[in-house]
């Protein structure tokens, strides 16, 4: 509690902390703490008020403690905001906060030069308890990093609309547990030509960590997949509500929309390279691998493979994928064991639509010929009035809402898709406009 204003309430409120104690063996607390502003036309002999803001991010940091917000102004940044420097960390009470100020554009183009190096934010080791939103983060300046590595001992962090463009590795990789990506736009990464030859580069790479759930986000033109979970551990990932679509263009790339593809002996794994428990739904999975060049390693929608154990994929849309449209297939990793294919909607991809070589998988209610979407040249996946999806699902109360938060069912039974409801009844908004083609 630096501001002086903050000073002044820990004193007026400290009869209270007996009480606040006695709360808190109830349930978590959150702690309101100080609120700083940077802006590019600050200065660090400001307060770092509203109206007189610091210049610096590393200014603002050092003050930083447990339930602090840092608001960033408006403008581009090529400071990295550093929280290993100073060595801070929020806590299970105490989230710290970094956003870009409402209704400002806040851009950043950190490039730190090296090889894997960090990107524009430096938070990597056993510091959790972070929350990022409303931030721009642009490796336009060359930057040979992902634009965010959560990992060595990271733990819950929260990213809430953030744009990930142009990095020149996997726009994020996820290495940590309890771990929230929600209403972020990933696209657009770079290919990595500083390896030989070039290599693929995804929109999220988790690699381990239980409890991550990635919500909401919209993943385009990525070089190699869009979502790619491997190899492991990770138990209980929620991929949920994303349009996924126009990522991998590379020859040598095999990798789909969404994989799950756990390794045993993969070196990171360490013997352990279980996948358990993912939840897929609500999803819209298109176009991917379209734009490869003729010949490439083939590849599609969504992929179950190598071993994973206890999927469920819901309500998906998948669609004009190059390849397959869902595949389930076991591998050396060992077989594919308790994976429940329903209510997808899967049509017109390249080879095939469900493929399934698993072991015990459940694979019913699914859609394979025409739904009737609105208009698929404009990628509009609701379902029309008359359309074969309505009414033709399997209820499911795990998945109670569709990926415009419509309640499900709206008729007498679930819709299949990700779309539920017909658009004569559906008051949810188009589709995203970023459905760009490479």
């Amino acid at each position: 509690m630096n501001n002086p204003s903050s000073r002044f309430l820990y004193h007026l409120l400290s009869p209270l902390y007996g009480l606040c104690a006695v709360l808190s063996l109830l349930g978590p607390v959150d702690a309101r703490g100080a609120t700083y502003y940077v802006a590019t036309t600050g200065n660090d002999s400001n307060p770092g008020t509203l109206s007189r803001p610091f210049k610096s991010f590393k200014q603002a940091i050092g003050l930083l403690q447990p339930g602090d917000t840092l608001y960033i102004r408006g403008g581009t940044y090529t400071e990295q905001l550093d929280f290993q420097g100073p060595n801070k960390s929020g806590t299970a009470n105490g989230w710290i906060t970094v956003a870009g100020y409402p209704g400002e554009t806040v851009i950043s183009q950190f490039a730190g030069g090296i090889a894997y190096s960090y990107g524009p934010i430096k938070a990597r080791g056993n510091r959790g308890y972070f929350i990022f939103e409303n931030l721009i983060l642009d490796g336009i300046n060359g930057a040979y990093s992902s634009g965010l590595q959560i990992r060595d001992g990271n733990h819950h962090f929260i990213l809430r609309n953030v744009e990930f463009k142009n990095f020149q590795m996997s726009a994020m990789m996820i290495k940590a547990s309890n771990v929230q990506i929600i209403n972020c736009k990933i696209h657009d990464s770079v290919v990595d030509t500083v390896q030989d030859p070039p290599s693929r580069r995804y929109g999220i790479y988790l690699s381990s960590g239980d409890t991550v759930i990635i919500e909401g986000n919209n993943i385009y033109n990525n070089p190699g997949g869009g979502i790619t979970v491997y190899p492991g551990p990770v138990h209980n990932a929620v991929i949920r509500n994303n349009v996924i679509h126009h990522n991998n263009w590379m020859a040598n790339s095999n990798v789909p929309g969404i994989q799950l593809s756990p390794v045993l002996d993969h070196p990171t794994a360490n013997g352990n390279g279980v996948i358990d428990g993912t939840q897929i739904y609500n999803n819209v999975v298109h176009s991917n691998c379209v734009n490869q060049p003729t010949g490439s390693k083939p590849c599609g929608g969504i992929e179950i493979s190598n071993g994973a154990t206890n999927t469920k994929v819901w309500n998906n849309t998948v669609y004009g994928n190059k390849g397959y449209g869902i595949r389930v297939a076991s591998g050396s990793n060992g077989p594919t064991v308790n994976t429940v294919v329903q209510n997808n909607i899967v049509f017109e991809n390249a080879s095939g639509q469900i493929m399934n070589t698993g072991v015990d998988s459940i694979i019913t209610h699914n859609l394979t010929t025409d739904p009737k979407f609105v208009k698929v040249e404009t990628f509009d996946f609701r379902l029309q009035a008359r359309s074969p999806a309505i009414d033709a699902g399997t209820d499911l109360n795990m998945v109670s809402v569709d990926i415009k938060n419509v309640s499900r069912p709206q008729g007498a039974a679930y819709d299949i898709g990700a779309y539920e409801g017909s658009v004569s009844g559906d008051s949810s908004p188009d589709t995203p406009k970023d459905l760009s083609l490479r």
